[in-house]
């Protein structure tokens, strides 16, 4: 069985801003992986903002580490020794890799209300292992880090 989990750290917002927001994350598990399946394994996952005081800030955006592979191009869950590449985007169709802003990836952008006015707001995570991936029994893991700016 092979498992991808997210961990969140929020970065504190600069002393000058008044919200107090905190970040949670759903971890993006794709369960059993058949490296025999035609089509892609997907799984999805959500990191969720709540401010629960105005700060008169505006936009905010999320961006997510590279995990262990060390790059967007190349993220990988990994058990002992054996690696399984994955991939997470900001999209259903898979089109954009949610990362940072670098090396191809795109963070994503909040807009107006929820450090404003206070509130919840929830982005999906969408993850995909490719079809066909060689991989040797187990679980297999990565920690993304959630970083939210605002």
């Amino acid at each position: 069985m092979q498992r991808l989990s997210l961990a969140a750290l929020m970065l504190l917002a600069p002393a000058a801003a008044k919200a107090v927001c905190t970040v949670s994350s759903l971890g993006v598990a794709f369960g059993v992986y058949n490296p025999s399946f035609a089509a892609p394994t997907d799984a999805t996952g959500a990191v969720t903002i709540i401010c629960t005081v105005a700060s008169g800030l505006g936009n905010y955006s999320i961006a997510l580490s590279a995990g262990g592979g060390g790059s967007y191009a190349g993220r990988r869950m990994s058990n002992g020794s054996s690696v399984l590449p994955y991939q997470l985007y900001s999209d259903a169709a898979h089109s954009q890799i949610w990362g940072d802003g670098t090396g191809g990836s795109a963070v994503v952008v909040g807009t107006g209300s929820i450090p404003l006015l206070g509130g919840t707001s929830t982005h999906q995570v969408y993850g995909r292992i490719s079809a066909n991936r060689v991989a040797s029994p187990g679980a297999y893991t990565d920690v993304i880090i959630v970083t939210v700016t605002y």
